[in-house]
């Protein structure tokens, strides 16, 4: 009887040397392409560059910093992952079709709940500062340069929202 052989005995399905490192490399510049052709990506950059300046200014438990950084991060994902489909659906079918005009919908459904979500968080976390903006300016005063970097955040925000839209197929 003939032994099955596991994946990573079979030289050909083991993967080349030093390709731990390239993997890195490889979604480096996955990240680069979607700063670069992505407008909603670098607005949501700026906006979670701005809640985390918040929380830092505001002094939040590292905690609650987690929390808004984690929900940063699934709305970047997201994001990403949505760029990804589209390139994708693009590739396999570069005319319009309604399967693919779905696809690139249900993509972005996945984006906008994610923001939602974080979003919600936002706003459980920084519920207090809402309601007492005497805090606010207390922890401005206390702290400037994060005050700076919030501003620098919703800057960034304003701009990349009133650049003109990049050129994208269509469905």
């Amino acid at each position: 009887m003939r032994r099955l052989r596991r994946a990573t005995e079979d030289p050909a399905l083991r993967p080349p040397a030093g390709s731990f490192l390239r993997s890195f490399v490889h979604a480096a510049a996955g990240v680069v392409r979607v700063w670069r052709s992505e407008r909603n990506f670098r607005v949501q950059l700026a906006c979670g560059w701005a809640v985390l300046s918040l929380a830092w200014l505001q002094g939040l438990p590292a905690a609650r910093v987690a929390v808004l950084a984690a929900a940063a991060a699934a709305v970047l994902a997201a994001e990403t992952m949505n760029a990804a489909l589209e390139v994708a659906v693009d590739l396999a079918h570069p005319d319009r079709h309604p399967l693919a005009g779905a696809a690139k919908d249900l993509a972005a459904g996945a984006v906008l709940l994610a923001a939602a979500g974080a979003a919600l968080a936002s706003a459980a976390v920084f519920w207090p500062l809402w309601r007492e903006p005497a805090l606010l300016m207390a922890a401005a005063r206390a702290r400037p340069v994060a005050g700076w970097l919030i501003l620098a955040g919703l800057a960034a925000s304003a701009g990349q929202i009133l650049l003109p839209l990049g050129g994208r197929r269509p469905c």
